[in-house]
């Protein structure tokens, strides 16, 4: 046997651990960020952090401390200069889950008087945990509509936040979570829907030998799928907070004009005291320089976040122009690899961007993931959302003839002669998804 030696380049690419700070502040909500600048602060010396209350507060009182006492009327309740607020304590509002998603409803124009009492019903017919404690027999009877009316109904309370709400099992939870995400490994799904006692077990040679899948393949799957939250956190009744947008844009003289939401989050700077003390002790030399790199990397990934939003908004504004003018009904197919290659970064980077941020219009506040829409578009130029399609295609095969039923060509072309560009492969894909046989199988089954 003869031995050779081979030699072959190979280019991969290796994450910093600053790097992947960064990515990690970047997914991070107003709120998440908050938290987790607190949480270094806790652990690094050289950090010094203002709450962002506290320096509100203490703006208000430099201005209250500079204001003349005859700015306020002889009338106690009046004001004569409304640029100063007195500063008021203020009861917390209790606000229910049932009111927030209420007011997550106008964002959705197009629904129809029966529509609307539909949603209303299914959301004060959640449980505790924010599940649908009816069944959609009980609704279609109620409301004497159709199960495929309902359903679609459903699928568009399962947009709403938090992810999960509306959610008839823990095994549609999870797949909710999935819909989510873009980047789910292709089998997480199969995995939950039919072998999730299997991913519990971490039986993963038995899934691999099922599914025909490496091992590596499986592991991976598992392990995204045990990282999937195990609930949706809360109880609907709870306090919870109000939404903060992430970006304000507003039309000043004909301009729009962008604007980061800082304003409830802490102040970060460097103490240059304690830096002074530590460098000059030489015991201290490596706690020292660990805490400097770890401290500029924080301050360095929170303006990275910054400079990403920010672009991020720019282009929206080019992109999505008819919908700031007008508003989500005007919005425009958009897909994440389509911003990912105008701002020359990996979906995954703009995926992490619009993570539970909301950008504030003259229109409303909207999730940041809502200008990435999901579906297929029809002649006219508008989105048909999957929901309406899914709903339309079993709305064909109800009033089928059963002697002779439809084939998905068949379907297909009805389908395209209403506008909507769809192919066969993609109607036989949601008909199985929705767990309706072939037309073969519908006449002879």
């Amino acid at each position: 046997m003869q031995m050779t030696i081979k030699t072959s380049q190979k280019v991969t690419q290796v994450l910093s651990a600053q790097l992947v700070q960064h990515l990690e502040i970047l997914q991070y909500s107003t709120n998440e960020l908050e938290q987790y600048i607190h949480e270094k602060a806790s652990e690094n010396p050289l950090l010094v952090v203002t709450d962002a209350k506290a320096k509100s507060h203490y703006e208000e009182i430099m201005k209250l401390a500079n204001c003349s006492f005859n700015t306020f009327s002889s009338h106690h309740n009046t004001f004569k200069n409304d640029h100063f607020n007195v500063i008021e304590m203020k009861l917390a509002e209790k606000e229910s889950y049932e009111q927030f998603l209420f007011e997550q409803v106008p964002i959705h124009q197009n629904l129809s008087v029966i529509d609307l009492k539909i949603l209303t019903f299914l959301i004060r017919s959640l449980d505790d945990r924010l599940f649908l404690d009816v069944a959609l027999e009980i609704v279609v009877d109620k409301f004497n509509t159709t199960y495929s009316h309902v359903e679609a109904i459903l699928d568009l309370l399962q947009t709403f936040e938090p992810v999960g709400v509306g959610a008839r099992s823990y095994i549609e939870y999870l797949l909710i979570q999935l819909d989510r995400d873009q980047f789910a490994p292709k089998m997480a799904a199969q995995f939950i829907s039919m072998d999730l006692e299997l991913v519990a077990a971490q039986a993963f040679k038995q899934l691999s030998k099922k599914y025909n899948m490496s091992l590596q393949e499986v592991k991976k799957t598992v392990h995204y799928i045990k990282n999937l939250k195990p609930k949706i956190t809360g109880d609907k009744f709870e306090t919870i907070s109000y939404v903060i947008p992430d970006i304000e844009i507003n039309e000043i003289e004909g301009e729009w004009i962008i604007k980061l939401n800082r304003r409830n989050l802490p102040s970060v700077c460097i103490d240059e005291s304690y830096v002074a003390l530590l460098k000059s002790d030489p015991n201290y030399k490596t706690y020292y320089k660990n805490s400097m790199k770890d401290a500029l990397a924080l301050l360095q990934g929170i303006e990275q976040r910054d400079k990403t939003l920010y672009e991020l908004a720019r282009w929206l504004v080019q992109l999505q122009a008819d919908f700031f003018s007008i508003g989500i009904e005007a919005v425009k197919p958009m897909r994440l690899k389509d911003m990912a290659n105008v701002l020359g970064v990996h979906e995954s980077t703009v995926s992490r961007a619009i993570r539970g941020k909301y950008i504030q219009t003259p229109h409303g506040i909207y999730p940041l993931q809502s200008l990435f829409t999901k579906g297929l578009v029809n002649t006219s130029g508008k989105i048909n959302s999957i929901a309406y399609i899914k709903k339309r295609l079993k709305q064909l095969i109800e009033a089928e003839d059963k002697q002779n039923p439809l084939a998905d060509q068949q379907i297909t072309e009805i389908l395209c002669a209403e506008g909507i560009q769809i192919s066969r492969r993609t109607v036989a894909k949601y008909r199985e998804e929705m767990n309706i046989v072939s037309s073969y199988n519908r006449a002879y089954g």
